[in-house]
């Protein structure tokens, strides 16, 4: 039986609109500085 890794951050964070707001969350430079699970060659 594996276990699930802990979340980092709940659902229900209340600090998660202001992490968000500095992270610049949904910006393109967010975006493209997400990792991706298959790097293209």
């Amino acid at each position: 039986m594996e276990a699930a890794a802990a979340m980092k951050y709940s659902p229900e964070d209340p600090q998660g609109a202001r992490r968000r707001k500095r992270q610049n969350a949904g910006s393109e430079e967010w975006f493209d500085s997400l990792p991706s699970p298959r790097e293209e060659e």
